[in-house]
């Protein structure tokens, strides 16, 4: 039988200069729960999700994923792993689209050739599909908080939902 835990952080420490943010952590998430980390500011939890995202390398410990230790060099290795982060700022390119922050870093491509308007295509229909008001066109730092806001919610529902 497998792991009953979907994530396993295991005395994970994390360490700054002057400081150790993490200090032997240990974090596990079963199937199916739902988990809030809470804390004082300055507690550690953000770099916690940091090392768990892959932002940050842990001094010390390990990473499981269905009982099976990984290995989570950057968010991509996150990201293949089907683990994904809400980060606590937005983390957009306010002189691109709206369009171009959804799609950055999984950009939709045939043969080498970069598909926005098929990308469009998909923002626009979730947009409809969930009533947002998403204009894929729009520069985010003229719409930070209307247009960019329903956009990046957009993105993080787009793993989940398969549709980019």
């Amino acid at each position: 039988m497998g792991s009953p835990y979907a994530i396993e952080m295991l005395n994970i420490t994390k360490r700054f200069p002057g400081i150790i943010a993490n200090d032997n952590i240990t974090l596990q998430l079963k199937k199916g729960e739902i988990h809030a980390l809470l804390g004082e500011n300055g507690a550690g939890k953000s770099t916690l999700m940091s090392v768990l995202f892959g932002l940050y390398q842990p001094e010390e410990g390990v990473i499981k994923k269905d009982g099976q230790v990984v290995s989570i060099k950057d968010p991509n290795d996150a990201n293949a792993l089907g683990i994904g982060m809400v980060h606590q700022h937005f983390k957009l390119v306010e002189c691109f689209t709206v369009l171009d922050n959804i799609i950055m870093g999984v950009e939709p491509t045939k043969h080498g050739f970069l598909q926005k308007a098929e990308a469009r295509e998909k923002v626009l229909a979730l947009s409809e599909k969930y009533g947002l008001h998403v204009d894929p066109a729009h520069r985010a730092e003229y719409t930070f908080r209307t247009f960019a806001d329903e956009a990046y919610r957009l993105r993080l529902e787009r793993k989940a939902l398969g549709a980019l």
